[in-house]
């Protein structure tokens, strides 16, 4: 499935493909793109852990998830039990370890294919078995990335949307060793906030 270069191949086999059950989401990065991508999971009702090396960052987002959140209830289109519900569901941490229960794991930090394979390394350890990883790396990063893991099948990546955060995950990037099923898993997923992104 490398780019997806041969569109009926790739429809057939995710068409075969069982979606995994995603339970617990860790986004990597507390910035703009990460606290967008985390709202969208949390109004899908999917936990999330928002993870960012500067604890200020961490706290910076959660507070403006909040606040977003606090302005939907008091203008009453948000109940009281969703709005505790979905501050309920978030996490945030400066602790990188505490990604390891998470099923899929995102990157949302900014583009660096360099530190992004030192990034996956790590990830690849803490991160258990079966948990899909997902890059903001460039298109031919994937592979790259991929390759520096024991998981090549579940790493894929993602396209930053404009404005970022605004559209969920983006738009989807197979890597040559992306599995039909990790990719379905992820669409399935995206889907719960009526969003299946394109995958190239």
């Amino acid at each position: 499935m490398s780019n997806m270069n041969d569109e009926n191949r790739g429809a057939l086999a995710l068409a075969d493909a069982a979606p995994r059950t995603l339970g617990r989401v860790g986004i990597i990065g507390a910035g703009a793109a990460g606290a967008g991508i985390a709202i969208k999971l949390l109004d899908a009702d999917v936990p999330v852990t928002l993870v960012d090396a500067s604890r200020e960052s961490v706290a910076q987002a959660i507070g403006q998830i909040r606040s977003g959140y606090q302005a939907g209830l008091d203008q009453g289109a948000l109940a009281q039990e969703k709005f505790e519900r979905r501050m309920a569901l978030l996490t945030g941490t400066d602790y990188f370890h505490h990604l390891k229960d998470c099923d899929l794991i995102i990157e949302a930090g900014e583009p660096d294919l360099v530190a992004s394979e030192d990034l996956f390394r790590r990830l690849d350890q803490v991160a258990k078995p079966g948990a899909i990883l997902m890059t903001n790396a460039a298109p031919g990063g994937v592979d790259r990335i991929a390759r520096g893991t024991r998981r090549g099948g579940e790493v894929l990546g993602w396209r930053v949307p404009d404005p970022v955060g605004a559209s969920g995950m983006g738009e989807l990037v197979c890597g040559k060793q992306t599995s039909a099923d990790t990719l379905a898993s992820v669409m399935a997923l995206a889907a719960l906030f009526h969003e299946a992104p394109p995958a190239n």
